[in-house]
């Protein structure tokens, strides 16, 4: 349990879903500059519900490479065991492996200039309610997972963990794309047994965030 609950609160990060099923509440941090824009990806993957938006007046040959602001991390060390080196080695192995993959696409820069995207991807948990789709109040996402993983009915209260990112112009800072996932409470609440099972989690969702924004 002690693992669960330091995996939990290993990323806890800003947001809130947008858009026909979820939409921002007052404890929103306002991660993406606009929720009202995104739309319901069809096709998302089983257990998650995905939106994004593009930019239709952005080409992708406008841009040569892209600028990796790190992930950000809410989570603060708690008297559970959750320390700041842990929550440091997360943040680590997150950055090195968005960084992977978004090489294989791009070219990577750590200056700003013309031409250069400017990415950022945030994660946090939330509490939703079926009856009332919205985000109720926003939570750790050590918080998120423990409580997946000791629920027994996920019928009218479920916990989620939501993954945001977006593409801006590093220069103009104008918005290129946006993207909100929301992965439902069943999907990871056998998965998250380890700090290395969460991660490998959060690759994942970061993977399917950055194709479903165009990011192929």
């Amino acid at each position: 349990m002690k693992k669960i609950i330091f995996i939990i609160s290993l990323i806890s990060v800003l947001f809130l879903s947008a858009c026909h099923s979820y939409s921002p509440t007052e404890e929103a941090p306002g991660f993406l500059p606009d929720y009202t824009i995104l739309k319901k990806v069809p096709d998302s993957p089983e257990g998650t519900q995905i939106y994004t938006y593009k930019n239709p007046n952005v080409n992708r040959s406008d841009y040569h490479a892209v600028l990796i602001t790190p992930v950000m991390i809410y989570q603060k060390a708690n008297r559970k065991g959750v320390t700041d080196e842990q929550i440091e080695q997360v943040k680590t192995e997150l950055n090195a492996g968005i960084q992977q993959m978004v090489s294989k696409q791009i070219g990577l820069t750590n200056t700003a200039g013309p031409g250069v995207a400017r990415l950022e991807v945030a994660i946090t948990g939330a509490m939703v309610e079926k009856q009332n789709p919205k985000l109720r109040n926003l939570i750790p996402v050590s918080a998120a997972i423990f409580l997946a993983s000791k629920a027994t009915d996920l019928d009218k209260k479920q916990p989620v963990l939501i993954v945001e990112l977006k593409f801006t112009d590093s220069v103009s800072k104008q918005l290129l794309r946006e993207t909100v996932t929301v992965i439902k409470g069943e999907n990871f609440r056998m998965q998250s047994s380890s700090t290395e099972e969460f991660v490998a989690l959060a690759k994942t969702w970061v993977q399917q965030a950055l194709d479903y924004s165009g990011g192929k």
